[in-house]
């Protein structure tokens, strides 16, 4: 017993130590990244703006600055990287997939049909559904599961998972019962930032009961963000983008608006923002942050002399300014977490079973940036 709270007080020691490694590693990432001042200008690595196809972007000079409000160079040519490879996947030809289904190449989706298990931790998609819901430490502290619940077509730090090909995408698009059990993933992991799935036909999330504790340990542990990042990667990678919007309009009014989740702010507006693939949701996204920006002079994620022009004609809609009948709202929050409560206790599982002996022992200085992991890559394909 005495060894039993020797080893989870040391654990916990390091994982504060490596917390705390992590913080400082990331603001000096941030401190000497090449950042873009956006003077009123468009930054050249985004669309968003565009009316025509994002390879014909039209591009301006970048300059770069020191100031109060900055943007990730990095960030935006990531996103814009991620954007383009995601170009053509709507169509759904036929191409000989059928031809290729059988031949056992693609690894996530046999993962997610239940035919593979994940490598190194040795666990079906069942296992993870069934037993790591409410299992926060060990959701917290294993870092090898995200890449095979989240697979997109970036490598991750679990070098023995598999990055997605095109066709596997087309195929995945297409399963039912994959993209059902994907959507259970989702509800895993947004249990655990304090989330919940109010609706799935629409993505609406809202507050979970336990939202302070699990907002809290978003504020504690900076990594999430890159998992975020992942994740809201996925979703519009694997044909359930319709997702992604309301996830990151969570994130933008909880940071925001709310004031919640302050260390979560500069990954939602440099990451979670441009990740989302539908156009004309991004703008509504951007426009949203303009407006709920303090002080919006300082704003650089989008042109000021359209956000300004656009922002007395968007406080009239419902969608992008909170009310008192808004879900966005404190009042509307609360009451659904009240609605919730209920719900998230019966969902529970007891946690006194350990996890499977092969889980990795937990290091988040090899937890590298998702979000930058490619980042060499994508240096090369930033004139694409």
């Amino acid at each position: 017993m005495a060894l039993r709270v020797l080893f989870f007080g040391l654990l916990r020691f390091f994982r504060t130590l490596t917390t705390l490694g992590w913080r400082a590693l990331s603001k000096l990432r941030l401190r000497y990244t090449p950042q873009i001042n956006m003077s009123g200008d468009e930054c050249e690595f985004d669309s968003t703006w565009e009316d025509g196809d994002e390879k014909n972007t039209y591009r301006k000079k970048v300059l770069y600055s020191h100031g109060r409000s900055r943007r990730n160079m990095c960030a935006a040519m990531d996103m814009q990287a991620f954007r383009h490879s995601c170009r053509g996947l709507d169509n759904t030809g036929d191409d000989d997939d059928a031809d290729e289904q059988d031949k056992g190449y693609f690894y996530n989706l046999e993962f997610y049909r239940g035919k593979l298990r994940s490598s190194p931790d040795g666990l079906s998609i069942n296992d993870f559904h069934q037993t790591w819901l409410g299992k926060y430490d060990w959701l917290e502290d294993v870092h090898s599961y995200i890449q095979w619940l989240f697979p997109i077509q970036e490598p991750g730090v679990n070098w023995r998972a598999h990055v997605l090909s095109k066709k596997e995408i087309k195929l995945f698009r297409k399963d039912k019962e994959a993209k059902r059990k994907l959507v259970q993933s989702y509800k895993l992991m947004l249990d655990f930032y304090g989330i919940y799935l109010v609706d799935e036909s629409t993505g609406e999330v809202a507050r979970a009961s336990n939202w302070k504790d699990r907002f809290r340990n978003l504020n504690r542990h900076t990594h999430n963000n890159l998992r975020i990042t992942r994740i809201v990667k996925c979703l519009g990678t694997l044909g359930l983008k319709h997702y992604q919007a309301p996830l990151v309009k969570f994130f933008l009014n909880e940071t925001l608006f709310m004031g919640q989740l302050q260390n979560v702010k500069q990954s939602a507006l440099d990451y979670f923002m441009f990740a989302v693939l539908d156009k004309s949701e991004r703008r509504e996204l951007v426009k949203f942050a303009y407006k709920h920006f303090k002080p919006q002079e300082h704003f650089v994620w989008g042109p000021r002399k359209i956000l300004s022009g656009q922002a007395a004609h968007c406080k009239n809609k419902n969608v992008d300014q909170p009310t008192d009948n808004n879900s966005s709202s404190a009042e509307g929050q609360q009451n659904r977490v009240n609605l919730h409560e209920s719900k998230h206790k019966m969902n529970k599982i007891d946690a006194s079973h350990p996890p499977k002996d092969e889980l990795v022992t937990p290091n988040k200085f090899t937890e590298t940036n998702s979000e930058n992991e490619n980042e060499v890559v994508v240096k090369k394909k930033n004139n694409i």
